[in-house]
């Protein structure tokens, strides 16, 4: 009997025997997942009537289940998620594009009627790395910047671009763009948590 790390979803029925299942209880763990079944937390594998709460305890840290990051994942992925369909999931890809890439987890709750229950739920199974690209606030053209969810006005962009060329670029500050009243404070405190690009 063997204790190393592992992923329940693809693990080989031979390292199951390994980790001390037996040959039987390998099987009935693979013919799940052959089945569909996923495991998406350790306390998922706790769940399977072959595995005994004993041998759950001794397993339990040595159970890696990688967390979905939501900058990579494709909507299949995000359909994979506990409460997300095919519509939602096509709303997390659709607003990730819109966003330039998400910067922290909690902008899912911006989708429309995705909601704090959907995202408790599934909160815990995903993380976010940073934007392959920093969102271009000191640099973009207005047009461009008004289709930012947090900016999403013409006129909210073209101050953006007045404030630009009347400030000391050293001035150039989420905080100073708020403080002059340019964006309403909500969209503020969530652009001010947005991965930006250095002026």
């Amino acid at each position: 009997m063997e204790s190393f790390r592992f992923n329940p979803n693809t693990v080989s029925v031979d390292d199951l025997m390994r980790l001390g299942f037996s040959e039987k209880q390998a099987a009935a763990i693979d013919s799940y997942r052959q089945k569909g079944g996923k495991f998406r937390r350790p306390a998922d594998f706790a769940k399977s009537y072959v595995v005994a709460d004993s041998v759950y305890e001794r397993l339990k840290p040595f159970i890696d289940i990688p967390k979905l990051d939501i900058n990579k994942a494709d909507s299949a992925a995000f359909d994979g998620l506990p409460g997300i369909g095919p519509y939602y999931a096509a709303k997390m890809v659709e607003y990730r594009g819109r966003l330039g890439g998400y910067s922290f987890k909690e902008q899912l709750l911006d989708i429309w009627n995705f909601g704090q229950e959907r995202y408790d739920g599934l909160s815990d199974l995903i993380v976010c790395s940073r934007p392959s690209k920093p969102f271009r606030l000191w640099q973009m053209p207005e047009d461009s910047l008004r289709m930012h969810p947090y900016i999403r006005s013409w006129q909210a962009a073209r101050s953006i671009a007045l404030f630009r060329k009347s400030m000391p670029r050293d001035q150039w500050t989420v905080e100073a763009i708020a403080s002059a009243g340019i964006l309403p404070p909500e969209d503020a405190a969530k652009l001010a948590r947005c991965v930006i690009a250095d002026p």
